[in-house]
């Protein structure tokens, strides 16, 4: 049996209760939808669950709590499957007959709910924060039965002080499984997820993050010009009159692939010297880029104007985020060769960037007359590939080559079709 502290409530025709558990009670009280005996026998219109992501939970979600001290979640919302008539909730006022008048109307929905122990609780919105309390909690002795272990889950081990922690959670009476259905729907239908940008400009975890955001810091390689931003970081496209140079995505992902080696993890964050070296890293790449890209110097040069860009943006394939992108790749394969990125880059000035090179149809443009980019991580890739080949082709292993061969030969549908000419 358990008496908690709780706030009763009614929104439409259901009433709920708010209340704090401890991690530890949590954990050992509340179950998840695919844990009950008959889940199996369910059919898809009486499950009221989605299936869990244990990768997700493992590799992202347990980190967040074992290592983060500001590690916080939303309330769980808790569904009593069973046991709802045994549950009794008794408010102060009825408790405390002495209650000054004042206090007595709102003290009827505050009160406590106790729990006799043969009710049935399951997670209904927070399946994934339960799991994770739990693995963070009990280590390896937390992942549910018949899991197919793997090697992140091997290494877990056990924080039982993390069943102190305090949890927010809401309980709800499972009057039939079409409305507890309709609640978990309309929980997550009408939850607006936050966007790739907003990610980016809000979380202190991700190294990646922390690095691009640090780029546009006043004296850094990507500050402002004339109080012109040349990062777009409301959005992740760039429109023909846009001023920006890039984007605070494109940033992102050219961090995330010039530090590739490094394997940081995007949920917890290096130590400061950690952060600093790769910091310096990704500054220096753009610094050299800045100062001797000959296309990115005509834009400073008219951003410092004021004049426009959209002229530059619509003939040169550098004044877009998919191409930055690619060029970190390059830059990635000349680190790994011992060749300075300034020589690189000296090289990059002899190659055409125009719409109109044949070079880039199927690589970087859609063979037609709009001119649109071809997108995607492999894309990008592949044309990191043939532009490493432009710059550094005598330097490429036989399997670079290869691929190189390869990615070219079916962006141009011609297994014939010879290399472009180095520069």
């Amino acid at each position: 049996m358990a008496t908690i502290g709780c706030i009763r409530a009614k929104m439409g025709d259901t009433p709920y209760y708010l209340a704090k558990m401890s991690a530890g009670q949590l954990i050992d009280s509340v179950g998840i939808a695919k844990e009950l005996p008959e889940w199996p026998d369910m059919n898809a219109d009486e499950k009221m669950q989605r299936e869990y992501d244990i990768k997700r939970v493992v590799e992202e979600m347990v980190p967040y709590v074992v290592d983060d001290p500001n590690r916080f979640f939303g309330s769980l919302i808790i569904d009593i499957y069973s046991g709802y008539e045994d549950i009794v909730y008794e408010s102060v006022a009825e408790a405390l007959q002495t209650i000054p008048a004042a206090y007595r109307v709102p003290m009827k929905d505050m009160g406590f709910l106790t729990l006799p122990g043969k009710e049935r609780l399951i997670a209904l919105d927070g399946q994934h924060r339960l799991l994770a309390l739990k693995i963070a909690i009990k280590g390896v002795m937390g992942i549910p039965a018949g899991e197919k272990m793997t090697a992140a889950m091997n290494r877990l081990v056990p924080h039982p002080d993390l069943a102190n922690e305090e949890i927010s959670v809401i309980f709800v009476e499972h009057t039939d499984t079409q409305k507890i259905r309709k609640i978990f729907n309309k929980i997550n239908k009408y939850a607006k997820q936050t966007s790739r940008g907003d990610n980016i400009i809000t979380s202190d975890d991700d190294v990646f993050a922390v690095i691009s955001r640090k780029l546009l810091v006043e004296g850094e390689p990507l500050a402002p010009i004339m109080g012109i931003d040349l990062v777009n970081w409301k959005s992740n496209t760039l429109s023909t009159r846009s001023k920006q140079l890039t984007t605070l995505s494109a940033l992102y992902t050219i961090s995330g692939t010039l530090l590739k080696d490094n394997k940081f993890s995007t949920n917890v964050l290096p130590d400061n010297d950690e952060v600093d070296a790769a910091y310096n890293e990704v500054a220096a790449y753009w610094r050299v880029l800045l100062d001797n890209l000959d296309a990115f110097q005509e834009y400073i040069q008219l951003t410092r104007c004021d004049k426009p860009i959209s002229v530059m943006r619509e003939n040169n394939l550098l004044l877009k985020p998919v191409t930055q992108m690619a060029l970190a790749h390059v830059a990635k394969m000349a680190k790994s060769k011992g060749i300075l990125w300034e020589d690189i880059v000296e090289k990059l000035n002899k190659i055409s960037w125009s719409f109109d090179n044949e070079l880039w149809v199927n690589l970087l443009v859609i063979g037609s007359t709009n001119k649109k980019m071809i997108t995607g991580k492999e894309a990008v890739r592949g044309v990191g590939m043939i532009i490493s080949y432009l710059v550094m082709g005598d330097k490429m292993t036989k399997a670079e080559l290869a691929d190189v061969k390869t990615i070219y030969t079916n962006a141009k549908n011609n297994p014939d079709e010879p290399l472009p000419a180095r520069v």
